[in-house]
């Protein structure tokens, strides 16, 4: 949505006409799916009704649960969906995913999936993907930042050669933030055994 618009203003017709077709030639491939658009400034009801419009089945699209909305919901799109994605409502800078109120609701979640979880895909959750047994997550740190990282093709190193991998420094990045949040893993194990 464009910012400033209601959800009740906005053009789906147009915009999401140009996802679906989009998605038609490449979503029927063996293990792909995609996010079921909706307005997340909407009530529960118009998304609910929203997930109408998708066509594709329920192994192909995962709806997401706005993290401000009745926990009723999650279970109701996790009987009708194979996959659900978690999106975080609260304000990056004052509450970034991962802050308490993150995992206050994290802990209604939890007690709501039980011992045995329905795939969840945590939007924007690279930071606590490891903290819950997600299916996935994502989130835009390297495509923002991965630039600071890549490397100068023109600029020799301390050996005087040219680089030939001009990938080197964007992988190294994003080992590192795998690597920093691989070791969170362990972390999630003993809050869940407790």
């Amino acid at each position: 949505m464009r910012a400033g618009k209601e959800w009740d203003h906005a053009d789906r017709g147009e915009w999401w006409q140009a996802y679906y077709r989009w998605l038609e030639p490449i979503i029927y491939h063996p293990g792909r799916w995609a996010i079921i658009p909706d307005s997340p400034a909407a009530p529960t009801q118009i998304n609910d009704g929203l997930l109408n419009d998708w066509r594709f089945g329920r192994s192909k699209g995962a709806p997401v649960w706005h993290m401000d909305g009745p926990i009723e919901r999650l279970a109701r799109l996790c009987e009708r969906y194979d996959r659900v994605c978690l999106g975080w409502i609260g304000d990056p800078k004052k509450e970034p995913v991962g802050c308490d109120a993150y995992h206050s609701k994290m802990d209604e979640v939890s007690k709501l999936m039980g011992n045995v979880w329905h795939p969840l895909h945590m939007l924007r959750g690279i930071a606590v993907a490891f903290q819950y047994p997600f299916i996935g997550a994502d989130a835009t740190t390297l495509a923002q930042n991965g630039h600071r990282y890549s490397i100068d093709m023109k600029q020799p190193d301390i050996w005087g050669e040219l680089p030939t991998d001009q990938w080197a420094g964007r992988r190294a990045y994003a080992d590192r933030l795998e690597g920093r949040h691989r070791e969170k893993r362990a972390a999630f194990h003993v809050r869940a055994a407790a």
